[in-house]
């Protein structure tokens, strides 16, 4: 896959969000033409039938990848919104923050609760920040093709335009971070944005000096996702998403079944509430396609911390010990990776970004970032 130069459409310096009023933060907007090779369902679903879509996510979900029939080339021009912030001084580094399905990028600006912003958390530990929205996702204007389209390579050809540009000091995206030149790049997923963020590491080695991997492990159990009721997101809530949004995009429609999956321990019980409000969709290409993108990130010469909570619903179990295993079973994803570090805080669901333990897994994180400076 071949990614062009970034093209900036804009940039407005202003408050991204209330969760970054005290950071220097600004919305920016990439342009990016890309070239990208996305799989071909040999069996697709009905795209006008919701009911044969989350079959064909559920099917997924249960560990069934479908059949593929080749890959079909994506040649397009795709605009990616994202949030910037900057600290005091001069960056350590760049995390560039990739979130899971279901959500957006304001999940690292704390959703509207301050105390959960991770650009604030980052950015008073020194490192710049800069969060995306996923293609199909959040502030994005486009929402092509779900199937077809939205899938994971494509996704990772995108992210993988941002971070060599990151590096590049005559590059077109470094008048957005302020003509910076980033010799320090570092991947930040949660969930399904930290697969996203190993298959980059897997194919674009040289892309991230670290990866940190939150609400991720090799241990998968999708029993809440299969359960639970799933809904065209356009014809569930055509004033928010679009009544002519394509019936792939997907979203859970009932308020406990989203708090029992992304939730457990100790949190704020506001949040959830707000949460569900502010839910984004997913993809039918984005489940169908993670299959052809899953596996080892092997020639990754990196160091890699995996950050799972005990109670994350998909990715580990409780106690912390068979967690703790879990996690350690991990590090056979990463066999030539410099260092793979992991810990599990207690009581957390898997959004542990919002939970009571946020500020000690943040800290627990920017140590381990500054040890490896």
């Amino acid at each position: 896959m071949r990614n062009h130069a970034l093209a900036l459409l804009g940039l407005a310096l202003h408050s991204a969000s209330a969760a970054c009023a005290k950071d220097s933060c600004a919305d920016v907007t990439f342009n990016i033409p890309v070239v990208s090779k996305n799989v071909v369902f040999a069996s697709p679903p009905d795209p006008n039938n919701t009911t044969d879509i989350v079959e064909f996510m559920r099917v997924v979900w249960r560990g069934n990848p479908p059949p593929l029939n080749g890959t079909l080339t994506v040649s397009d021009t795709f605009t990616i919104k994202g949030t910037y912030c900057l600290p005091k001084g001069t960056p350590k580094g760049l995390q560039i923050l990739v979130h899971g399905i279901t959500y957006n990028k304001t999940i690292w600006a704390g959703e509207g609760f301050p105390e959960y912003s991770w650009h604030t958390a980052a950015t008073a530990r020194g490192y710049a920040t800069l969060a995306l929205d996923r293609l199909g996702h959040g502030a994005n204007p486009q929402r092509p093709d779900p199937l077809n389209i939205v899938q994971p390579q494509l996704q990772i050809d995108l992210m993988h335009a941002i971070f060599a540009a990151a590096r590049n000091g005559t590059h077109a995206l470094n008048p957005v971070l302020g003509s910076r030149t980033f010799s320090n790049v570092i991947f930040v997923g949660h969930s399904y944005g930290s697969f996203l963020g190993v298959a980059m590491a897997a194919q674009y080695p040289a892309d991230a000096d670290s990866l940190v991997l939150t609400g991720y492990s090799s241990y998968l159990d999708f029993t809440d996702v299969i359960e639970a009721d799933w809904v065209s997101a356009g014809v569930w809530d055509p004033a928010r998403f679009g009544a002519g949004l394509a019936k792939g995009y997907v979203a859970m429609s009932t308020l406990s079944q989203r708090t029992a999956a992304f939730f457990a321990g100790g949190y704020n019980h506001a949040i959830p509430a707000v949460d569900f409000a502010g839910e984004d969709t997913l993809t039918d290409g984005e489940i169908g396609g993670l299959g052809a993108i899953l596996g080892p990130a092997t020639g990754y010469p990196g160091d890699v911390l995996a950050v799972t909570a005990v109670e994350d619903a998909f990715f580990c179990e409780s106690p912390l010990a068979k967690c703790l295993q879990h996690l350690n079973e991990t590090a056979a994803s990463f066999p030539d990776a410099k260092s793979y570090s992991y810990f599990s805080p207690e009581n957390t669901g898997h959004d542990l970004t919002l939970h009571y333990t946020a500020a000690d897994t943040a800290k627990k994180i920017h140590d381990w970032l500054d040890s490896k400076l």
